[in-house]
């Protein structure tokens, strides 16, 4: 529940650095971010380094929700700018998807290593 939460706080850092350092960058920026993120919960020791690597990677997440529909439609030919607007969605709900049917397919394995095969 925490990189929900903090995506959200993401998404309003993300309106004004995209203005000061420019749309492009700040998707940089959420990557280096977000794979910061997955970095830390994949080496996580404990639950609070878990936190850290998702309040890390909920603030990318919100960078790149916030940002990535706004590039799209600012370098998109008219003609296609609606329906490759509409992808980052698409892609996150598919993502979503397959996070649900990857965390049932490793359910069943020892506790100590399913939730980092899952991650």
């Amino acid at each position: 529940g925490i990189l929900s939460i903090i995506s959200l706080f993401g998404s309003l850092l993300g309106g004004k650095t995209s203005d000061s350092i420019g749309r492009k960058w700040t998707m940089a920026l959420a990557a280096v971010v977000f794979q910061t993120g997955a970095a830390i919960m994949a080496v996580a020791s404990n639950f609070r380094v878990l936190l850290l690597g998702r309040l890390f990677a909920g603030i990318g997440i919100g960078f790149g929700i916030m940002i990535a529909p706004v590039y799209i439609a600012e370098i998109a030919p008219a003609v296609a700018r609606g329906s490759l607007t509409s992808f980052p969605e698409i892609f996150i709900n598919f993502g979503i998807l397959l996070g649900y049917v990857s965390n049932y397919a490793f359910s069943g394995l020892p506790a100590h290593i399913n939730w980092r095969i899952m991650l």
